[in-house]
């Protein structure tokens, strides 16, 4: 009878020396973690690694017993790679999993991997590893993402888009402005996973339970190895800590809100309403019931989904709210409301340049608002301004014209010298001029307008940064 089990023969957990009744099922069923955490299985292996070779260096290994371990962890990725791995729902979770799988494979030199380790400390180092790859995943995603802002920017600079407040019409900007907001959404978001990553580059391997370990070991070492800045400075601390889980969650909530506000200005835009643009029809769905339909479903779908990201934090932190200091079992549920979260931004980081990237423009309706509305008024202020009208007086006078246009039912543009001068005595056919929508793009000069400068400059300043990175 090997030494995990029970006096009844019915145990394999790997703490089960203490016990001498074996786990109701019930409560197995109930506890086990393993269908949700089995993906973890590439960095409790890495981990792992890592941590037999920083047993090697300190003298707790072997030489020979570290190549029977890696030996091990060969024939055990090429299990998971093949889909062969024995997984055994009793053993509760992957970690335990993993390591009774090796010491199948290699006998008792298996079972001296968990030497100066604790499930703690291995399910903190897994999750940070986690966490870091998906941080670079949606560093490269990001940066895919705005250089398709990038690239529409770069055709649209001189292609004029009727910008609103309120949904309420304003003033024409250019769509190559447009795009690069959204550009300057994303960057932010590139930005915070830039700190996160440096906030949290912790290696929490060697706090062991809670108190670190008698034996020899060295948590610089493992740190190094598996490319962490540095390793613990608290193990009560650091074995409890899910903040590096919580911030990934509250930066997949910015993304996420950046998205269901471009997806809600694309379907509202899309609209036939609006007809501002056209989605292609592969990126669109029917009706079942009425033939003429063509649906913005993926755009309502990531804005649906957004709602499911902003809860899985709102569940962390409420998970986290109630907890005593240092590990509790709670925290098995934090990959529940991970793991969901990481894959919705993942799939919709990877979708959206397809949506940018062959969005069609339909300018002749651009055009069409441009003309009918009153988008100029602020630029027919202005030019009265440069006329050395105070500001206020000038408002007014447009105003003023607008109303009277408005109550006549016609646009800014039909706006004629003689009406003007009913309002502003001075006024002469070159004010006039101002109401010509493409002079926006000339008339603005200043950093972060909509001027076709600024915007060239926009578009280098980003191009630059992304270059800069070294994603």
């Amino acid at each position: 009878m090997k030494s995990e089990e029970r006096k009844n023969g019915e145990n394999t957990a790997l703490w089960g020396g203490r016990f001498s009744q074996s786990l109701d099922q019930q409560v197995l069923n109930y506890s086990a973690s393993l269908h949700f955490d089995s993906r973890l299985a590439p960095q409790d292996i890495r981990g792992s690694k890592a941590h037999a070779a920083m047993l090697s260096q300190v003298g707790i290994l072997s030489a020979i017993e570290l190549q029977q371990i890696n030996g091990g962890f060969e024939t055990i990725e090429a299990e998971l790679a093949q889909g062969t791995f024995p997984f055994r729902p009793e053993l509760e979770d992957i970690h335990m999993n993993i390591e009774t799988r090796l010491t199948e494979l290699i006998g008792d030199v298996g079972k001296k991997l968990h030497t100066g380790r604790s499930r703690n400390d291995q399910v903190a180092l897994d999750l940070r590893l986690f966490c870091r790859d998906v941080a670079d995943g949606w560093q490269l995603a990001l940066s895919r993402l705005i250089s398709a802002f990038i690239e529409r920017a770069e055709l649209t600079k001189e292609t004029l888009f009727p910008a609103s407040t309120h949904l309420q019409a304003a003033q024409p900007i250019s769509w190559a402005h447009y795009f690069l907001a959204f550009a300057a959404m994303f960057e932010r978001d590139l930005r915070r996973l830039e700190s996160y990553k440096t906030l949290h580059d912790v290696s929490p391997l060697g706090a062991g339970a809670l108190a670190g370990t008698t034996l020899p070991i060295d948590p610089a070492i493992s740190a190094k190895a598996l490319g962490f800045a540095r390793p613990f400075f608290n193990s009560y601390d650091v074995v409890g800590d899910r903040d590096f889980i919580l911030e990934l969650l509250q930066i997949a909530s910015q993304i996420m809100l950046h998205v269901s506000r471009l997806a809600e200005d694309l379907v509202y835009y899309s609209s036939t309403l609006v007809g501002l643009v056209d989605l292609p029809d592969k990126l669109c769905t029917g009706s079942s019931m009425m033939p003429q339909k063509k649906n913005p479903d993926i755009l309502e779908l990531a804005r649906g989904k957004t709602a499911t990201v902003l809860g899985s934090a709102q569940a962390m932190v409420l998970l986290l709210k109630g907890l005593p200091s240092s590990y509790n079992r709670d925290l098995q549920q934090d990959k529940e409301h991970l793991f969901p979260a990481v894959d919705i931004v993942s799939d919709t980081l990877a979708l959206l340049p397809v949506v940018i990237s062959q969005l069609q423009i339909l300018e002749a309706r651009s055009q069409e608002l441009l003309a009918s509305g009153f988008l100029m008024a602020t630029d027919l202020a202005e030019a009265l301004v440069k006329r050395g009208v105070p500001f206020r007086r000038a408002h007014e006078i447009v105003g003023a014209t607008v109303g009277e246009l408005t109550r006549k039912n016609r646009s800014l543009i039909s706006l004629t010298v003689a009406e003007l001068q009913q309002h502003y005595s001075e006024a002469d056919a070159d004010l006039l001029e101002s109401l010509k929508p493409a002079r926006v793009l000339q008339e603005r000069s200043h950093s972060g307008s909509t001027g076709l400068k600024s915007v060239a400059d926009q578009i280098s300043e980003l191009r630059q940064a992304l270059a800069s990175r070294s994603i």
